[in-house]
This record gives structure tokens, sequence and C-alpha cells, in this order.
């Protein structure tokens, strides 16, 4: 079930594609960070920070799937 929360307050999104705990986070930078299942390889979701200043989708799980959601929030993506 695909979930998307928004704050603005910390200029943030967060979008998980599956229920589930997190099993381990990978930090790709400092505004980016994707969650994944115990089993590895398998994200569950990714907090995306910084969001105004636009989101670079090299690295992320599901890039089309995140283009779109933020294209809806009027988040830029690269």
């Amino acid at each position: 079930m695909l979930t998307v929360v928004t704050d603005s307050a910390l200029d943030a999104v967060f979008i998980e594609f599956e229920d589930g705990p997190a099993g381990y986070s990978e930090e790709l930078d400092e505004n980016r960070i994707v969650d994944y299942s115990l089993n590895p390889g398998t994200p569950v979701g990714v907090c995306l920070h910084n969001v105004s200043d636009g989101v670079k989708l090299e690295g992320l799980p599901h890039q089309d799937q995140v283009r779109q959601i933020l294209a809806g929030l009027g988040v830029e993506a690269s």
C-alpha cells in the first residue's frame, strides 16, 4: 500500500511503498534516505529532506513512481 506523508515544517516527504517495518536504512546523502525491509534489497520507503530545493532521483528505488508523486506535490525532481 502506497502512503505519502508531507511535512512542510521540515520540508520533507516520506513515501512508503510497502507496509511493514524497516529493517535498516541507507543514507544516500544528507537529503535522501532509503528504508529497506529485513529482506535485503527490498525498499519499503524513502525519506526526502529539503524538497523545496528539488530532489535528485539517482539511486532512489521506484524512480518513476517517486517522480510522479513529487510532481503531484509540485516538487522538482531530476
